[in-house]
C-alpha cells in the first residue's frame, strides 16, 4: 500500500485525537438519550449491548490482533503480497462469523431477552442492533490490516463517521419513538438503530479507502506467498485463543449481569423494575468509567504492530523502548483520569444526567467506587497487546478469565446484601482488574525481562496527579459556590488538565523524548528543552 508508516507516537496521537472526537460526539448522544429514556430505557439499551458484545467478539475480538500482528510481521520481512492475502482470507472468515451473529440476534431476540433479563421487552433493541455484528466484523478486518501497516488514519476516520451517523439517526429515532409510543423499550430500539446504521457507513468508508490504496500499491519480487491453508492456520493460531477467551469473557459478563439481577431481585428483595433501573444506573456509571479509553486504547492498538515488528527483527533496544514507552504513557494518562473520576464523580453525573437529578447520587457513588479501576483497566489494555505481540495470545485470555470469575464471585456475595445491592458490582470492577494486571505483569517479565516495573514508572505521574487534585478540588468547590451550575465541572476539568500538564513536565513525568515524538510539536519541544523547561532523560 503506497503509504507512509506512522511512528508509535504519531499513530497513538491520530487514534487518540479521533477517539476524543468520538467521545465528544458520544456525549451529545448519551446525555439526551439517558435523560429521555430514563433508567429503565437505558436498561433495555445496555441489555442489547451486552448480548451484542457476546456475539460480536466471535468475529471482532481476534480479528485486529491476528491481522495486525501477521501483516506487521509480513511487512517487516518485505512480503507485501503475503500481507494482502492474509487480509483476504481473514475477511472471508470473520465476515461469515459476523453474519452468523447477526442472524442469531435477529431471529432469537425474544428468547435472548427473556433469558438474560427475565422479560421480552428488550427484544426490539436486540433486533435493531443485529446488523452491527456483520458490519463490525468486516470493519474490524479492514482496521486490523491498516493497523498492521502502522497506518491508524483509516481506523480513526471510520470511528468518527460511525459516531456522527449514530448521533444524527439514533437520537432522532429515539425521540420519535418516545413521542409516539411513550415506551422506553421502543425508544431504546430507535437509538440502537442509529448505532447499526453508523456501522454500515463506517464500513463503507474504510472499504473505499482499502480499494483506493491497493490500486496504487507497488510490488517487488518476493518469495511465493503461503497457501490459503497455511495462512488460515496462522490466523486461527492467533485469533482462536482471543476469540474463545473473549467469548468466554463476554459470556461471563452476561452471567455477571444475570447473577446481579437475580441477587437483586432475590436475596436483596428488590422488585424487577427497580432492579432494571439499578442496572441502567450501573450502565451509565460504566460508560463514564470507560471515558479514559479515548487515550488508553490507542496506545494498546499502536503498541502491538510496533512491538511485533521489533521482536521479529530481534531488535532488543527497540523492544525495550516500545515496551517502556507504552507502559509509561499508559500510567501517565490513567492516573489523573482515575483520580478525576473519583474526585468529581458527582459533578460529572450532575452534568451528564441533567434531566434525571434523582439518579445523580446513586450513579455518582457507583462511579466513585469504580474509578480506581481505570488505572488497572488501562494497564490491562496495554499489557494484553504486549503479550499478544510477543505471541503469547493465550496468557492474557487466561488471566482475564481468572479475574472475571473473581468478579462474578464478588458480585454474587455483595449484590445479595440489601444495603450494598448494585454497589457490589461496581466494587468488583477495580478488584477484578487488579487481579488481571498482576497476572499480566508476571507473564510479561517472563517473556520480556527488560520490561520495566509499573511502580517505578508511576512515581512521577502519581506526584503530578496529587498536585492536580490539590489545585482542582478547591477550584471545583469555588466554582460551585460562585454559580452552582451543573456546568462548573467543565472549567474544573480545564484547570485539572492544565495543572497536570505543568506538573507532569516539572516533575519529569512527561519528558523531552515523549513530546519530541508527537506529530507537529517537535519544534516546540526543542525550544522548551533549550529553555530548561523540559528534561532530557
Amino acid at each position: 500500500m503506497a503509504q507512509r508508516s506512522q511512528s508509535f507516537f504519531q499513530g497513538a496521537a491520530v487514534l487518540t485525537a479521533a477517539t476524543f472526537i468520538v467521545k465528544f460526539i458520544n456525549i451529545f448522544f448519551s446525555l439526551p438519550l439517558a435523560n429521555s429514556l430514563g433508567s429503565e430505557g437505558m436498561g433495555h439499551f445496555y441489555t442489547a449491548y451486552d448480548i451484542f458484545i457476546f456475539f460480536s467478539v466471535l468475529g471482532t475480538s481476534g480479528t485486529p490482533v491476528a491481522i495486525s500482528r501477521l501483516v506487521s510481521v509480513a511487512y517487516a520481512r518485505g512480503r507485501k503480497r503475503e500481507a494482502d492475502k492474509i487480509f483476504r482470507v481473514a475477511f472471508l472468515l470473520f465476515s461469515g462469523i459476523g453474519l452468523f451473529g447477526s442472524l442469531v440476534m435477529f431471529f432469537f431476540a425474544r428468547s435472548l431477552s427473556q433469558l438474560f433479563v427475565q422479560t421480552d421487552r428488550s427484544m426490539y433493541a436486540i433486533m435493531a442492533l443485529a446488523p452491527m455484528s456483520l458490519f463490525m466484523c468486516m470493519s474490524s478486518c479492514l482496521r486490523g490490516y491498516f493497523q498492521g501497516r502502522s497506518n491508524m488514519t483509516p481506523t480513526a476516520v471510520s470511528q468518527v463517521i460511525e459516531s456522527l451517523i449514530k448521533l444524527a439517526i439514533g437520537l432522532g429515532l429515539a425521540g420519535w419513538f418516545m413521542q409516539t409510543t411513550g415506551l422506553p423499550e421502543f425508544g431504546a430500539a430507535g437509538a440502537i438503530t442509529g448505532v447499526s446504521v453508523g456501522a454500515v457507513f463506517a464500513f463503507a468508508y474504510i472499504a473505499v479507502k482499502y480499494f483506493q490504496a491497493i490500486r496504487t500499491e507497488r510490488y517487488e519480487e518476493e518469495a511465493a506467498v503461503s497457501s490459503t491453508k497455511h495462512i488460515l492456520q496462522s490466523i486461527l493460531t492467533f485469533a482462536i485463543p482471543v476469540i474463545v477467551g473473549s467469548s468466554f469473557l463476554s459470556l461471563l459478563d452476561l452471567v455477571d449481569a444475570a447473577v446481579m439481577m437475580d441477587r437483586l431481585q432475590g436475596a436483596a428483595g428488590i422488585e424487577a423494575s427497580a432492579a432494571v433501573a439499578l442496572k441502567g444506573q450501573l450502565g451509565n456509571a460504566r460508560k463514564y468509567f470507560d471515558l479514559p479509553n479515548s487515550v488508553i486504547v490507542p496506545i494498546s492498538i499502536t503498541v502491538l504492530p510496533q512491538l511485533a515488528a521489533a521482536l521479529t527483527k530481534r531488535d532488543r533496544a527497540a523492544t525495550r523502548h516500545v515496551a517502556r514507552t507504552a507502559l509509561h504513557m499508559t500510567v501517565l494518562f490513567a492516573l489523573p483520569c482515575a483520580a478525576g473520576l473519583c474526585a468529581f464523580a458527582k459533578p460529572i453525573c450532575r452534568l451528564f444526567l441533567y434531566n434525571q437529578p434523582g439518579e445523580v447520587e446513586s450513579t455518582a457513588s457507583l462511579l466513585a467506587i469504580m474509578a480506581p479501576g481505570v488505572v488497572f483497566a488501562s494497564l490491562l489494555y496495554t499489557t494484553n497487546a504486549m503479550l499478544q505481540a510477543a505471541g503469547k495470545v493465550y496468557r492474557p485470555i487466561i488471566n482475564m478469565c481468572v479475574g472475571t470469575v473473581v468478579r462474578i464471585a464478588v458480585v454474587y456475595v455483595l449484590c445479595g446484601v440489601p444495603q450494598i445491592n448494585a454497589a457490589g458490582s461496581a466494587l468488583s470492577t477495580p478488584f477484578s482488574y487488579f487481579v488481571m494486571i498482576l497476572l499480566n505483569m508476571e507473564a510479561l517479565h517472563r517473556v520480556m525481562p527488560e520490561t520495566p516495573g509499573i511502580c517505578r514508572l508511576s512515581l512521577r505521574p502519581l506526584l503530578a496527579t496529587a498536585i492536580m487534585l490539590a489545585v482542582s478540588v478547591p477550584a471545583q468547590m469555588l466554582f460551585s459556590h460562585l454559580s452552582g451550575s451543573i456546568l462548573t465541572v467543565l472549567p474544573t476539568v480545564l484547570v485539572a488538565v492544565a495543572v497536570y500538564a505543568v506538573a507532569a513536565v516539572k516533575t519529569g513525568a512527561l519528558g523531552y523524548e515523549e513530546i519530541l515524538q508527537l506529530p507537529k510539536v517537535a519544534l516546540i519541544a526543542r525550544v522548551l528543552q533549550k529553555a530548561h523547561v523540559l528534561r532530557v532523560r
